[in-house]
């Protein structure tokens, strides 16, 4: 039987969708979730091209890349629209109007690196 590993960041930015309201099987729940973990894969605070990784997610689930963009906009709608609040506080302040797919995927990076370094921090 082969052993299947999944990658921890990747449980965790699938619970956190999941408290932001957004179900696995929302149009473009992968995409966004994919989007943060490659970010997330990148030495923080580094820069990153927004096409970039479209083009990298439009291979990884082999769909067409003008697709990326509206689905992961989806997601961060809903999420606007459900739990807007809890968004704000990831983001560490009241957020005004709803952000890009960019600003969105910073927010999760952020808060979930904090998250990490708290979990590795000794108590």
């Amino acid at each position: 039987m082969e052993d299947w590993t999944i990658d921890p960041i990747l449980t965790d930015i699938h619970d956190l969708l999941y408290r932001l309201g957004v179900k696995a099987t929302t149009q473009g729940f992968f995409e966004t979730s994919c989007a943060v973990f490659l970010v997330m894969q990148r030495p923080e605070g580094s820069w990153f091209s927004i096409m970039e990784l479209y083009q990298k997610i439009s291979m990884i689930y082999r769909t067409e890349l003008p697709d990326v963009d509206p689905r992961i906009r989806r997601v961060i709608a809903l999420i606007w629209k459900r739990n807007p609040g809890l968004l704000s506080r990831l983001a560490g302040h009241e957020l005004q109007e709803r952000p890009t797919p960019r600003r969105f995927i910073e927010i999760m990076r952020r808060y979930l690196f904090a998250r990490k370094r708290r979990r590795g921090s000794p108590k």
